[in-house]
């Protein structure tokens, strides 16, 4: 099934939480996500976060559907790790995501290596792994400058302050949120659209 834009960094925000994303929004299972579809699959999750139907979501509910996307997270990723299905993590299983995980970090011991390793005699020095440890900690601070700037600029769900979430306000921020990630302004969400800073991040990893 195509993953689409919808699972952004925006799915972690309070706002978004709220409004269904990824291939569940796309509804004709066409690889794109048309405003009404977007506006259909935020309705859908208003109505399903909205566990006592008063037409309003309280902090409870949100903080209910917060949890229940995490459980289903982990179960998610146990499926992974389950390779047969059997609903168990044999031995086998468990050595196969450690095998995976080191050949992760074995990559990027090996990309430092390459990147930092000036002299090429393959290894990193004091000296290397200080610059290589003040470059880490200057993306990190960038990161941490626009984690804060998205934060800021981000829609806020309860408007009006009152504790609870009407339909009107969630709708509000659902189209904010379509208006945001529409790049072209075609009224259709593509892959990859509305992922440009994301991309260009990569890039500097890359460099």
């Amino acid at each position: 099934m195509t993953h689409i834009l919808l699972k952004t960094a925006l799915i972690a925000s309070g706002a978004a939480l709220l409004i269904a994303a990824g291939p569940k929004a796309d509804l004709n299972q066409d690889g794109e996500v048309t405003k009404a579809e977007f506006t259909q699959a935020a309705q859908s999750k208003f109505f399903a976060t909205d566990a006592n139907n008063d037409g309003f979501l309280s902090q409870d509910e949100r903080r209910s559907h917060r949890e229940a996307m995490r459980e289903n997270r982990k179960d998610k990723r146990f499926e992974k790790l389950d390779a047969n299905g059997d609903g168990l993590l044999s031995r086998d299983e468990m050595d196969a995501a450690g095998d995976k995980r080191k050949d992760r970090r074995d990559a990027m011991r090996a990309k430092a290596l390459e990147k930092f390793d000036t002299n090429l005699d393959g290894k990193l020095s004091d000296a290397e792994r200080t610059v290589m440890k003040a470059e880490r900690q200057e993306k990190r601070g960038a990161k941490k400058a626009e984690l804060k700037e998205k934060r800021a600029d981000r829609p806020k769900v309860d408007a009006n302050g009152d504790g609870f979430v009407s339909m009107d306000e969630h709708m509000a921020v659902s189209e904010q949120l379509f208006a945001r990630m529409d790049a072209n302004g075609d009224g259709v969400l593509t892959k990859g659209e509305g992922r440009k800073r994301k991309g260009k991040r990569g890039q500097k990893r890359g460099r």
